[in-house]
């Protein structure tokens, strides 16, 4: 059965991941924080159009967000992923 908050989780965990607050989140996507605080809290879905803004900023994240699934020969790419990535370069 599919988790309809799935994606919910998603965003809160790119947000986590890119170590910002939801205002700044808010600033650079567009997305009200109210909206944002409340698709993190499951009491509002993610819309098409959140996806899209979210996006167009960081683009490599839009594949995994919008479906839980990476491409990364395509640059499609999850938070898990860029940490694997950092990981390997530096070491730890």
């Amino acid at each position: 059965m599919i988790d309809q908050f799935e994606i919910n989780k998603r965003l809160k965990d790119l947000r986590a991941h890119l170590d910002i607050t939801v205002d700044e989140f808010s600033l650079q996507t567009g997305i009200k924080s109210g909206q944002i605080s409340s698709i993190e809290n499951n009491r509002q879905k993610l819309y098409g159009w959140q996806i899209q803004a979210i996006s167009t900023v960081w683009p490599e994240y839009a594949y995994w967000l919008a479906t839980g699934l990476t491409i990364p020969e395509a640059g499609q790419i999850s938070p898990e992923i860029e940490e694997t990535r950092k990981n390997l370069s530096t070491g730890t």
